[in-house]
């Protein structure tokens, strides 16, 4: 700046030119010698900002190679499971067990037994992420990435925090905002009653207690909820989405933040669709129609969400770890095509391709209903047309 000063004034094109003082001589020298070092100093100083690694820049490394620990502890209280999701392990297990049922019929005296299942309660176990080299990291990561899919998608963004320490919630209420947790495992502990009779008057009941793993590596839940005297239908949801960073394929431990953020974004249209299909039905519905309706519709769901993750994986994931294989991605889909509700994933895919991510989620925030149209027709079936405003 004083380089700036000291010539301003000095007329342009001066034949005679200015003579320099030896005091004005050490002024312009010292100035511009200040002027060259703040120069270097602040170029220094945004070139190492530049060059400083990202905090998750070693995580990919830390996700294949970190020893896992497989102690549990309890996260909830045990509840009675109305699904009864662990009922096949139980049978599994008395298959395996002849000698069991041998010495039911024995204490019953009679070959014929009949079984009837009373009831199974669960309760949630987790495996802490607690490992400095991934719990910090994983947060930096997800806490970017997503930032960066919400601005290529234009929806809000749905968390209240993303942390690795587990907190008891109750229900989402309205406008509130979902915890993001992540953990290294998740699995279920159960006990299950069984009732057992025959041709004599003797009972026995035996209860069955285990513990299973729960596969998903992200989650995110809704409740299905019918009220008989109103014939109305309502949802609830938890108030937290689970994170596992323990997976065969790192790529799957890494889409997951993406996904589940699309999963919460897009619930409420995923919702109000159930609603709709199962108000439209005339007679009462069954529970198995009901699950029906709602695989449905959340095959819709995981079908865009994971089609918008495998399109933009590339752009989002790959240029923060740029050590990410092609192949790991490749490997994901191979193994989600053997699961049921990911049949439209691959008509989701070329979807995106024809019509890009923005309207794509466009649509589906419209009409999930037209979107389903257009993603079980081909190509070739595919028009322009308005979307049915709701």
């Amino acid at each position: 700046m004083g380089w700036l000063v000291m010539m301003k004034g000095i007329p342009a094109g001066d034949d005679e030119g200015v003579e320099m003082t030896p005091k004005s001589r050490t002024f312009f020298l010292v100035s511009w010698l200040w002027a060259v070092m703040w120069l270097l100093l602040t170029s220094g100083l945004s070139f190492a900002e530049q060059q400083e690694p990202a905090p998750y820049r070693g995580l990919l490394a830390a996700l294949q190679s970190t020893e896992r620990s497989t102690t549990f502890i309890p996260f909830t209280e045990f509840v009675k499971d109305p699904e009864n999701t662990d009922h096949p392990a139980c049978m599994d297990y008395l298959g395996k067990n002849p000698g069991l049922i041998e010495k039911i019929r024995d204490d019953l005296g009679c070959e014929e037994i009949q079984w009837q299942l009373q009831g199974i309660d669960y309760r949630l176990l987790y495996v802490p992420e607690d490992r400095p080299e991934i719990a910090g990291p994983f947060i930096a990561y997800s806490q970017a990435v997503i930032n960066d899919l919400l601005a290529r998608t234009g929806l809000d963004n749905p968390y209240h925090s993303i942390a690795t320490h587990m907190e008891r919630e109750g229900e989402l209420t309205a406008g509130e905002r979902v915890r993001a947790v992540i953990v290294q495992d998740l699995a279920r502990e159960y006990n299950a009653r069984y009732h057992f009779s025959g041709t004599t008057d003797k009972t026995i009941s035996i209860g069955l207690s285990g513990q299973s793993s729960i596969d998903e590596v992200g989650s995110y839940s809704s409740y299905l909820h019918y009220d008989q005297a109103s014939g109305d239908y309502r949802f609830s949801r938890d108030r937290l989405t689970i994170w596992k960073t323990g997976a065969a394929n790192p790529y799957t431990v890494l889409m997951t933040p993406l996904e589940e953020t699309l999963h919460i974004a897009l619930r409420d249209d995923t919702e109000q669709a159930i609603r709709r299909s199962l108000k439209k039905r005339t007679t009462p519905v069954s529970m198995a129609e009901t699950k029906a309706v709602v695989e449905e519709w959340l095959a819709l769901e995981e079908a865009v969400a994971g089609g918008i993750v495998h399109h933009l994986a590339p752009e989002i994931i790959k240029a923060r770890l740029p050590d990410l294989k092609g192949d790991l991605i490749q490997a994901d889909l191979a193994i989600k095509a053997g699961y049921e509700k990911y049949r439209l994933l691959p008509n989701a895919i070329a979807l995106l391709k024809e019509m890009g991510v923005a309207s794509v989620v466009e649509h589906y925030r419209r009409s999930p209903e037209d979107l389903n149209k257009l993603l079980k027709n081909t190509p070739e079936e595919r028009v322009d047309r308005p979307v049915e405003q709701r």
